[in-house]
């Protein structure tokens, strides 16, 4: 649901987020309360949705974990700007840290998850800014970039359109 949609209490709130392009919007959702962990989650991607996390509703709210579903700045509920430069992973640790800080979450508190990319950024975020982090949990993550991109190289970008390639 957009963020001007929300219903009231839903837990949903836009935060800006400012870059050299201009202040974009971010989608947050807040569920469960808790004094004590409050766990911000980063999705995989870039690009994608908080939706896969959404299955964590049904047990770690009660389990006295606050959660924050969040789409990153080109995903989702979240402002869409076209500016390729904004794909820098220095840019997403600036952004996370505005989340952070719009959140109240310190490191009494914060609890960060980064699933595939997520933990990537995780990762640079803790490397940066790891005084305001209680814990950090790195979920399917890629074990080496470089390892990465030489299986990606001999085994999907051979098969690419050149266009599509370029792109990428």
């Amino acid at each position: 649901m957009p963020p001007s949609s929300a219903p009231p209490g839903s837990g949903v709130r836009s935060i800006p987020v400012r870059t050299d392009f201009g202040t974009f919007e971010v989608w947050t959702r807040r569920s469960g309360a808790s004094p004590h962990l409050k766990l911000l989650l980063l999705h995989g991607g870039p690009g994608c949705t908080h939706e896969y996390f959404e299955v964590f509703d049904g047990f770690l709210p009660q389990a006295g974990i606050e959660l924050y579903f969040y789409d990153q700045l080109g995903s989702f509920h979240s402002s869409q700007p076209d500016h390729a430069d904004l794909w820098e992973i220095g840019r997403f640790v600036d952004e996370v840290e505005q989340v952070r800080q719009a959140l109240a979450l310190d490191g009494s508190n914060f609890f960060l998850l980064g699933h595939s990319w997520g933990g990537i950024l995780a990762i640079e975020y803790a490397l940066r800014y790891q005084q305001y982090l209680k814990r950090l949990i790195i979920s399917n993550m890629v074990w080496s970039v470089p390892e990465y991109n030489r299986y990606a190289e001999d085994r999907f970008m051979c098969q690419l359109p050149a266009g599509v390639l370029a792109e990428l």
